[in-house]
């Protein structure tokens, strides 16, 4: 494995325990609730718009975690069926909670998966949170199952996504359409290359 996938998996790593905690915080005091919405929800919109997402739209947000506020921010913005998936089980009761209190369950499923052997044919949008790891494997599998003009949104740390992508195997199998910039975080739009 390259140097720079190690590095980034890494800081997706490290990534997943500082949100897990935030969003603990979330959970369980609604000061932080409220502080979590309005950081995250720019970001989200940003996303949203760049990948062109509609109510049409079969939607899979890997890496719903314990808040899962992309799955929550796409459901209400765009009224999409979206499938919230993490590959902890404390998270998602935590996650399952949320969305029943917000009363979005006839929009938002919560379920065990991991974005390295999880179904994806049948999302036409794919949501990868920046606590996904290890990335290159979650990536290589969405390649070898989603439709060819299924939209995937990868959010990084910086400039760390784009790093990766100028090296094979990704630079192989996917090509950078569109990015936001963020004050801690870039999002990519990725298509499949032919």
């Amino acid at each position: 494995m390259n140097n720079k996938i190690t590095f980034t998996n890494w800081k997706r790593i490290i990534s997943c325990y500082q949100y897990s905690f935030l969003e603990f915080l979330a959970v369980n005091i609604d000061f932080f609730n409220n502080l979590l919405m309005k950081w995250r929800t720019p970001v989200f919109l940003k996303e949203i718009k760049m990948a062109s997402v509609t109510s049409k739209d079969k939607v899979l947000h890997i890496g719903c975690g314990l808040f899962p506020t992309a799955s929550i921010i796409i459901a209400e913005e765009t009224k999409a069926n979206v499938t919230g998936i993490d590959n902890n089980k404390i998270a998602l009761k935590f996650a399952k909670k949320i969305v029943e209190k917000k009363k979005l369950s006839n929009l938002i499923r919560i379920e065990f998966g991991d974005g390295t052997t999880y179904d994806v044919k049948s999302f036409d949008v794919i949501f990868i949170a920046i606590n996904v790891w290890p990335i290159d494997y979650v990536l290589k599998h969405l390649s070898s199952q989603i439709k060819k003009d299924a939209r995937i949104v990868c959010r990084g740390v910086k400039w760390d996504m784009e790093n990766i992508f100028r090296k094979k195997p990704l630079l192989d199998l996917y090509s950078i359409e569109k990015k936001t910039v963020n004050p801690k975080t870039h999002s990519f739009l990725l298509s499949l290359n032919s």
